[in-house]
């Protein structure tokens, strides 16, 4: 009896299924084959060496920012100035509110002890550099108000080893409840062997 059930399935195939055998794998052949192995250790092979150089390249530059936190530093909050810096035509014909705050990292052991003022650099005198910058030339992008702020300072004061300056614009044209936009950026001066992570502006 299933000898002759078998003859009737056979019997209901294409011609081309009783030729042999070699052909019947065809009509198996209908899922795909999974990618090879190598391949998928090759792709995660890749992905870990490429996360390992994203750290490594991010390593120097966490690193000077921490030698930074607790060394001394003058400390500016809350500048605030009428500049005409945007992309937005209107932002560079009626101006609006910006906000500035700088840290200027410079040793003040000396100053703290002759109580002179030779031997630190001027809370004023930053203030100027800012006020030049903000209500200088428009600029499309803040980026590029605080590299000024920045690379001026470093300019200006050898004393100072490094600058952290955030521009803030408190009106924008964003459909939210917000305190402000804005950008940080820090700036480590150039040493005598060479370039610092982050090497200032000239």
């Amino acid at each position: 009896m299933l000898t002759t059930l078998w003859g009737r399935q056979i019997a209901h195939l294409p011609k081309w299924a009783n030729s042999g055998v070699a052909a019947a794998p065809s009509i198996l052949a209908v899922r795909q084959k999974p990618p090879p192995q190598s391949s998928l250790v090759h792709s995660a092979s890749f992905s870990f060496k490429h996360s390992q150089l994203a750290r490594a390249a991010a390593g120097p530059l966490i690193m000077a920012e921490r030698e930074l936190i607790g060394n001394d530093k003058l400390v500016l909050r809350g500048l605030q100035f009428h500049g005409f810096h945007g992309v937005k035509q209107e932002e560079k014909t009626l101006g609006q509110k910006f906000v500035v705050d700088v840290d200027a990292w410079m040793d003040l052991s000396t100053a703290g002890e002759t109580d002179s003022i030779s031997d630190t650099v001027s809370y004023t005198d930053i203030y100027r550099i800012v006020k030049d910058v903000v209500e200088g030339p428009s600029q499309n992008l803040l980026e590029s108000v605080a590299h000024r702020i920045a690379s001026a300072t470093l300019l200006e004061f050898q004393q100072i080893s490094a600058v952290r300056v955030e521009v803030k614009k408190p009106h924008v044209a964003v459909q939210g409840i917000l305190d402000y936009l804005g950008v940080e950026i820090v700036r480590y001066r150039k040493d005598k062997a060479g370039s610092s992570p982050g090497a200032p502006l000239h």
